[in-house]
């Protein structure tokens, strides 16, 4: 199969563990067990995805990275990629191991800095700790070429809540290396509408091919919202990565979803319950996940009206 490796994203799920249990993820009720991924593993894994000429984005899928023992190591094997925790396992020690390592970028999901809105988010979460863990790490990296990333969400729950919020509530002006981005509440297991989040019409990613998920036991997904792997299209403990890639299995999968054949694509036909089956719709969100960051984001806002109404 013929791909461009700069279109292609990477996340590689050290752990499918998590000390919570959040309303918009699936986890709580996923279909797969819950593991660390073996290192023999994650070294084949290093192999495979610089061996195809992919870039790794993600150091996580569905767990909480910062469980993983050996996360810095795993970064020394992917310079490249980026790690998003929920903060509360960011103490001064594991701060120190990140800070020493190649990581140039960590996002800190705080979501809501109403403590009455926070647990609605992130479930079992403790408001109070993340928010003196991240402060103290603030204080840490403090002038280290690490960027750090303050997660906004966006959702019904939060719409009292600004980016200027946030900046003035963790004093943002004292840390150069730390800002706040906003990420759509989005519904990673069922598409329906809730508090959380909105409903969807078509492939939130534009197209059936746009990433590389490996999941903690070594199964390849095309999908970062497969989290129960229901469209699984090899194992990398048994197979190469190309070889997975190219297999009659991925060709068959993406003419399926090329005719909107859902039959065998259970995870797709979720994302297209609601309509979107036309491909110039699709053209539209393909388009819109090749932009730059900053005008994607131009772009989610005006579609995130939605939670106005």
């Amino acid at each position: 199969m013929k791909f461009s490796p700069r279109r292609i994203k990477v996340g590689l799920e050290l752990t499918s563990k998590c000390n919570l249990r959040c309303g918009m993820c699936p986890l709580p009720v996923l279909r797969r067990p819950y593991e660390d991924m073996h290192w023999p593993l994650v070294e084949r894994a290093e192999k495979e995805i610089h061996g195809a000429g992919l870039r790794l984005k993600w150091l996580h899928e569905m767990g909480e990275p910062l469980l993983y023992s050996r996360l810095d190591d795993a970064i020394r094997l992917f310079p490249e990629a980026s790690v998003s925790t929920n903060g509360l396992l960011l103490t001064e020690e594991v701060g120190a191991k990140l800070l020493a390592s190649p990581l140039k970028r960590l996002r800190i999901c705080v979501d809501s800095i109403n403590p009455s809105v926070y647990p609605q988010l992130r479930t079992g979460g403790d408001f109070d700790k993340l928010v003196e863990l991240t402060r103290n790490f603030l204080r840490q990296a403090k002038g280290h070429r690490l960027r750090i990333e303050i997660q906004k969400m966006r959702s019904r729950l939060t719409l009292d809540e600004t980016v200027d919020d946030f900046r003035d509530f963790f004093e943002l002006h004292q840390f150069r290396n730390a800002r706040v981005i906003e990420k759509t509440c989005e519904a990673l297991d069922v598409n329906e509408e809730t508090d959380l989040h909105g409903k969807f019409y078509g492939c939130v990613q534009g197209a059936f091919f746009t990433w590389v998920v490996i999941f903690a036991d070594g199964r390849v997904t095309h999908c970062c919202y497969d989290a129960h792997g229901e469209q699984i299209l090899g194992d990398l403990k048994t197979q190469a990565l190309m070889e997975i890639l190219d297999s009659p299995r991925m060709a068959e999968m993406q003419a399926a979803f090329d005719r909107r054949d859902f039959t065998n694509l259970p995870r797709c036909a979720e994302c297209f319950k609601h309509g979107g089956e036309s491909h110039a719709f699709n053209d539209v969100l393909t388009g819109v996940q090749n932009l730059p960051g900053v005008a994607k984001d131009v772009v989610r806002k005006v579609i995130d009206v939605r939670y106005r109404s």
